[in-house]
């Protein structure tokens, strides 16, 4: 009997809702979102203390800056975890006798990483972007960057967007690696790392990495007011380019290489 993609994704789904990592990693989103308000919380404070001119020179309270990329990490750690797992355990020799057809079954996967990406970064992204609209109120620019709170609405589809991409980067990271601590030691290095690193580059070079890094491609896609140097077809081209390189690797990896 031939399995179908149905089959195998109601499997595959099963799946990542019994895995005890699944529910971890969640943790660590709302752990990550929490700690994100109250950074904000602590920053809304000192903005209320500070001077007019000091007013003037603020950050902005952008929760694509301090939460969206742990968000990232611990929602596209679930990506990664729907393969590597299974090379842990040794139960990939099972999936496969169950859905020999390589392909369907790393189809199968990738369609419940970009499930649980789609789900868990609109969550993740509403929440956060609804405790910095209670924290700013009415606060102007700089602190705040929606006077009005349909100004968020591109940055929060935009945030869910690169969460789940970057749940199906780290899927395909995690057939082309088969290792759960090197696929999160690349994706860690991938949303968190590289950001701080970009920031002590040369001007020059520092944008120019930046821009094309998952975290930053929020705010390129949304449009708007940022540092970056992509137009929004720029972004949008190199975030469906992260997508296509690490599916396609994985899935010539997992095609091609024994179980």
């Amino acid at each position: 009997m031939t399995t179908s993609m149905r089959d195998a994704v109601a499997a595959e789904w099963m799946k990542v809702r019994t895995l005890r990592s699944t529910w971890a990693f969640l943790a660590g989103g709302v752990a990550a979102t929490a700690l994100g308000a109250l950074i904000l919380f602590f920053l809304v404070q000192s903005y209320d203390a500070a001077t007019p001119a000091d007013r003037a020179n603020y950050e902005t309270a952008d929760p694509t800056v301090v939460t969206m990329p742990f968000v990232m990490f611990f929602v596209g750690a679930i990506g990664a975890m729907l393969i590597t797992s299974e090379y842990t355990t040794r139960s990939i020799g099972p999936s496969l006798l169950a859905v020999p057809q390589r392909r369907l079954l790393i189809g199968a996967k990738a369609t419940v990483a970009g499930l649980v990406g789609l789900g868990c970064g609109a969550l993740f992204a509403l929440l956060a972007f609804a405790d910095a609209r209670l924290l700013l109120g009415d606060r102007p620019a700089p602190i705040n960057p929606w006077p009005q709170w349909t100004d968020a609405v591109p940055t929060v589809l935009c945030a869910t967007l690169i969460v789940t991409v970057t749940c199906l980067v780290a899927m395909g990271l995690g057939a082309l690696l088969r290792s759960t601590a090197a696929a999160l030691t690349t994706l860690g290095a991938l949303v968190l790392v590289a950001p701080i690193f970009a920031h002590f580059l040369p001007t020059v070079w520092q944008l120019r990495l930046a821009s094309v890094l998952l975290p930053n491609l929020t705010p390129q896609l949304a449009g708007g007011n940022h540092p970056y140097l992509l137009s929004q077809g720029g972004a949008a081209a190199v975030t469906a380019g992260y997508v296509l390189l690490a599916l396609i690797a994985g899935a010539i990896s997992f095609s091609r290489r024994d179980a």
